[in-house]
């Protein structure tokens, strides 16, 4: 079941959501959900929440009311705090695994407890959107965050999978109430639906549920997910490595193991292509972008990054350029160059992890992009390896649901990838059109870096 949410409000820096909105929304799809089990005599034994990771609010723990809007994860209003911090980055590096940006909460929340009053009195807790639903829909009296969606607040020691005083005290957060950190599967409570109680026994951060969603649960294994941002993730097994510019975390865990990726994020994949179909109108549904790919016929190169550039550079406020164009240049060309982009992106990712002696055996692509065979196709080209792509529309739920039965018992880690369903992987192909396209964006690149010194 989906719903569709508003879109987030925008001003300049500032991107946030109606807590209560995303609230209702998923208490409709859980509804629905339960209904139509009842209807069809399903037993439901459990269920599992997957979220986005960053997006962060303040709220009463007692009442259990929001007392601010949900932060973004692309707000970016706490980016003089991360400024002030840009000596310490090696440091919080060590301590997270996460470089310093202002996309994690961290500064968010800090943002939150010097301009909401509100989030000064004693019972407030700050915490990510995971942790307001999960309290919000079970009733329970306290809040609790899972070590996935821990890791992202940038509060969270890495190593000891605890709050650290010294980061909370690096950004001038060591007064407020944070949840209270527990495995990713476990006994989250019991959420009302139309079937009765529902034990809600996994929480889990939207793209950790994507991998395991893809059926990526052994190690060496890693999984691309397109959609507004993009995202590589690979499965590092009990280990956890530490790659400077990507991003270390909890695949997921319980009382017993704890299971550890590699990630690394594009922040604009989607949102790069609605750029050009909003501001430019150079193509008019998303339907439209797979052919025009194919009928490109000149060596167009765009490096768009209206976000930043996400791992593993983490420039922000990048300017964005097209480079190429000649006479004989078309829209089909400025949006091969765009889906392009973001398959350069993503090998720059795992070009660092090759680097760092993390070389992923086979690649599992989903999200609304997987369906530009172009992208796929170009991927694989770009990696020389095979690109499967899942047959589940929602990876991230699917996910949650498969977490879900793991904590209750209905299958164990292993049995996982087989309840997923794939396509026939592409294979890579020779493609000295496309490499040569790929050096040129890197050239571009390393020009734009520079550009605001010309």
């Amino acid at each position: 079941a989906k719903r569709e949410l508003s879109p987030p409000f925008r001003e300049g820096v500032r991107v946030e959501q109606d807590p209560e909105e995303i609230l209702r929304s998923v208490r409709d799809v859980l509804n629905d959900t339960a209904t139509w089990a009842r209807d069809h005599a399903v037993k439901v034994q459990s269920a599992g929440l997957s979220c986005q990771r960053s997006s962060c609010l303040a709220w009463n723990e007692s009442s259990r009311e929001p007392l601010s809007k949900v932060l973004s994860w692309r707000d970016t209003r706490g980016a003089a705090v991360i400024d002030g911090l840009s000596k310490k980055k090696d440091r919080i590096f060590d301590l997270t695994g996460l470089p310093l940006t202002p996309y994690y909460s961290a500064s968010k929340l800090r943002w939150i407890l010097e301009n909401v009053p509100s989030g000064r009195q004693k019972s407030a807790v700050f915490g990510p959107l995971s942790s307001f639903l999960a309290q919000r829909l079970t009733g329970s009296p306290q809040a609790v965050i899972d070590h996935t969606n821990a890791a992202r607040t940038q509060l969270m020691d890495i190593g000891t999978l605890s709050w650290s005083p010294e980061l909370l005290d690096l950004f001038g957060l060591g007064t407020i109430r944070l949840p209270v950190i527990v495995p990713t599967l476990g006994d989250f409570g019991r959420m009302a639906t139309p079937l009765g109680q529902v034990p809600l026994s996994a929480c889990i951060g939207d793209q950790q549920a994507a991998l395991t969603g893809l059926g990526v649960t052994a190690e060496g294994e890693g999984g691309i997910n397109y959609g507004t941002g993009a995202f590589l993730l690979v499965n590092t097994g009990p280990q956890l490595k530490r790659v400077p510019g990507l991003m270390s975390s909890v695949h997921y865990s319980d009382d017993g193991q704890r299971r550890y990726l590699l990630e690394g994020s594009v922040h604009a994949a989607g949102d790069s292509l609605e750029w050009l179909r909003t501001r430019f109108g150079l193509f008019g549904g998303h339907g439209d972008v797979d052919d025009l790919c194919w009928k490109a016929s000149t060596d167009v190169v765009a490096f768009l990054a209206m976000s930043g550039t996400g791992a593993p550079h983490w420039e922000s406020g990048m300017p964005g350029g097209i480079c190429g164009l000649t006479a004989g240049s078309g829209p089909a060309d400025v949006i091969r160059a765009a889906v392009e982009g973001i398959a350069f992106f993503i090998q720059d990712i795992e070009e660092r992890m090759t680097g760092a002696g993390v070389i992923p055996k086979i690649f599992v692509a989903s999200g609304g992009l997987s369906s530009l065979s172009y992208l796929i196709q170009a991927q694989a080209d770009l990696f020389g390896k095979n690109v499967a792509l899942s047959r589940s529309p929602e990876a991230s739920a699917q996910g949650a649901a498969f977490l879900a039965g793991l904590a209750q018992g209905s299958w164990n880690a292993g049995d996982i990838p087989s309840l997923t369903e794939r396509e026939e992987p592409t294979a890579p192909r020779t493609n000295p059109g496309l490499q040569r396209r790929r050096r040129r964006w890197t050239e571009l690149h390393t020009i734009l870096r520079g550009f605001e010194h010309i």
